[in-house]
């Protein structure tokens, strides 16, 4: 019996290591992109799932491509778009649009797709229901999306357009099976039975490897040809430093991982490595990443606690120890101040900054009165909650942010909060993060792009979201909705500046978390097999390497070594920036041509109010009135309404182009 029990563990651990050499021996290695980014075992490539596996967006269109690093869209599935008012945006879907099993991609599988999340929580979905009324159908080939003014909010309708689709034909059947386990248990894992409508299809998956083949017939051949490589396999591995020597011995193609000293591995030791760029920081920075602290957990809500974590946090030390410098602090505003939106942290608040002070954090304690009582070492809440037994926690391998985590509990003992660290796998941390169940936890918010700083805001402090939607902290106030609901609509800058401001006081008192750093993109890539990756010097389509299908375009245009990684034409060809968006918006509802009455009198007056809006980053409208004298009597009659609607959107404009985000400033 023991030696069965023996051989079945060695079968255990022998043949995920058997499987993952069977596919990399079937597979030729010069057709093949590997990369890493994911981590633990497969979760599943069913799109709806909370996780799912590194690839599985890419297998199903969305309307839209999005890059928020150079904020422009490549239409996908869409051919057009078409405002039909300030509510209504039209797109047409391509009549070359189709499933693999052959079946046209339609209006119907839009609606079908979104509407689930009505009936469901579905993370990726649910959520735009508070800014859609309607997904309308008016033919098989064009769909209409649909608010109102109640819910009118451009930054998250725009959102909606890269949000993958799924095939209403396959899925309604497994839903009448299934119900609502089709968003939470079903995990689509047989490759086979996958209907999805993009150039790669899910081959073969082991416990650490899944691949990617290419669908050489896919519908958009004709319109964007084939991507390069014949198979793109992802490798998982145990954490950060299996990933890098992977990496460095050439096993890996492109990964997304943390990796200590990275400019050694071509400053030093020569190899054909690079990240984005070539000098410090060696990242593209992105969102905020905080310090969540749990309004569920007693002993955290107490604003004193709070503010006290707040000022034992040594940022430097994060920043240039663990970090290696990859990033500089974050504005403890929450708005990235080296983008373009930095125009609105309110300076006056700095004095509400956390600072990296443990006598601070002591005195913030003994002045609430929150003292060791029982003298254990451990301070207690004056009415006995003690502030002990608490953890921080962040998924096993990140090994950057587990170094953090194990700082900021040595230093938060220093001023008696006893936190231990404890990393979990990745779906454990996931779903107890999803379950509210995480003390203290550091965690990701919302970056660069045509909608900050509103949407860091909005993911931080919104109390109507949850995880992974947003609002990590479980924060409750309701104070903020008002504030977060009117800035997406508001046109004025002295009152979008008033809310944002509001905004910033209210997070610096109540601190939900705790900004650190912005968080490094992580992009490393090797030129030993493929080359024409995006880079500093070449400024190629990029957008995070775990944003499918946003990111698809890279896969056109790397190459072999030896061949040429030649730029597609069509991504010039059809990108164009979140600008044009709005200025279709307000030529749709601008006022029309005015009418003219004639009237024959002894005075004639004749008024013409021409409004012009030209936009590059900044909005231009200029009024000419002529008065002249005739014989006749003529009169201009405009309809007032629509001049001051044209007014408001050109307004709207402004606020967005400020918004807007070019290439991210090289940090220092």
């Amino acid at each position: 019996m023991r030696k069965e029990a023996t051989l079945l563990l060695v079968a255990t651990f022998l043949l995920p290591l058997f499987l993952t050499t069977a596919v990399a021996q079937e597979i030729p290695r010069e057709e093949t992109v590997y990369v890493s980014s994911d981590w633990g075992p497969p979760k599943g490539f069913n799109p709806l799932l909370p996780s799912v596996d590194w690839g599985t967006q890419m297998m199903y269109p969305s309307l839209f491509m999005y890059s928020r690093f150079s904020d422009e869209w490549i239409p996908y599935a869409a051919e057009s778009y078409r405002w039909v008012d300030k509510y209504t945006l039209e797109v047409k879907i391509r009549p070359e649009a189709k499933w693999w099993d052959g079946r046209p991609v339609t209006a119907n599988d839009v609606k079908y797709t979104f509407e689930l999340g009505k009936k469901y929580t579905i993370g990726a979905l649910t959520p735009m229901w508070d800014y859609v009324e309607e997904v309308r159908v008016i033919d098989q080939k064009t769909v209409q999306l649909v608010t109102s003014e109640a819910k009118l909010n451009y930054f998250q309708f725009l959102g909606i357009l890269t949000t993958f689709i799924i095939p209403q034909h396959r899925w309604s059947a497994l839903e009448a099976q299934m119900g609502g386990k089709i968003a939470s248990e079903y995990m689509e894992q047989k490759p086979e039975e996958i209907v999805g409508a993009g150039p790669y299809k899910l081959l073969r998956f082991t416990e650490d490897t899944f691949c990617y083949v290419r669908v050489d017939d896919w519908w958009g051949r004709d319109l964007f040809g084939l991507p390069r490589p014949q198979y793109i396999c992802h490798r998982t591995f145990k954490d950060n430093p299996a990933a890098a020597l992977a990496f460095e011995t050439g096993e890996l193609d492109s990964m997304t991982h943390f990796t200590p000293k990275i400019w050694e591995l071509w400053e030093v030791k020569r190899l054909e490595r690079r990240t984005y760029y070539a000098k410090q920081p060696y990242y593209l920075g992105d969102s905020p990443i905080l310090l969540y602290m749990n309004y569920e957990k007693k002993a955290l809500a107490d604003p004193n606690v709070r503010k006290a974590i707040a000022h034992a946090i040594p940022f430097d030390e994060l920043i240039s120890k663990p970090y290696y410098n990859y990033s500089i602090r974050a504005s403890p505003s929450l708005i990235v101040h080296t983008s373009p939106a930095g125009k609105y942290i309110d300076k006056k608040l700095e004095g509400m900054y956390p600072v990296y002070d443990l006598s601070k954090a002591r005195k913030i304690l003994d002045d609430a009165n929150i003292r060791d009582r029982d003298g254990d070492g451990w301070r207690e809440l004056p009415d006995g909650t003690p502030l002990k037994g608490l953890t921080i926690q962040v998924p096993y391998g990140w090994t950057d942010w587990m170094a953090m985590c194990e700082i900021i509990a040595s230093n938060l003992k220093q001023i008696g909060i006893e936190v231990t660290t404890e990393f979990p796998d990745f779906s454990v941390w996931w779903q107890r993060s999803i379950d509210k169940q995480l003390d203290l936890n550091l965690g990701w918010s919302a970056g660069v792009g045509y909608a900050h700083p509103w949407n860091v805001f909005r993911f931080v402090m919104d109390p109507r979201l949850s995880m992974p939607a947003g609002n990590w902290a479980n924060y409750k106030n309701q104070e903020v909705i008002p504030l977060i609901d009117a800035i997406p609509k508001e046109t004025d800058p002295a009152k979008l500046q008033q809310y944002y401001s509001r905004l910033q006081e209210i997070f610096l008192r109540d601190l939900p978390g705790v900004p650190l750093f912005y968080g490094a993109v992580w992009y490393e890539y090797s030129t030993q097999y493929w080359v024409g990756w995006p880079a500093e010097e070449n400024q190629r389509w990029f957008d995070t390497m775990w944003s499918w299908p946003s990111n698809l375009p890279v896969w056109f245009y790397i190459a072999k070594k030896g061949q040429d990684p030649a730029y597609p034409a069509w991504i010039n060809r059809l990108k164009f920036s979140t600008t044009k968006f709005f200025d279709d918006l307000a030529k749709v509802i601008a006022p029309p041509p005015p009418t003219t009455e004639t009237v024959t009198g002894a005075t004639t007056v004749t008024v013409t109010v021409q409004r012009t809006l030209e936009q590059t980053r900044t909005v231009f409208a200029t009024q000419t009135l002529a008065v002249t004298q005739t014989m006749t009597r003529t009169e201009t009659v405009t309809d007032v309404t629509m001049v001051v609607v044209a007014a408001v959107v050109a307004l709207i404009i402004g606020a967005v182009a400020g918004l807007l985000v070019g290439r991210r400033r090289r940090a220092s």
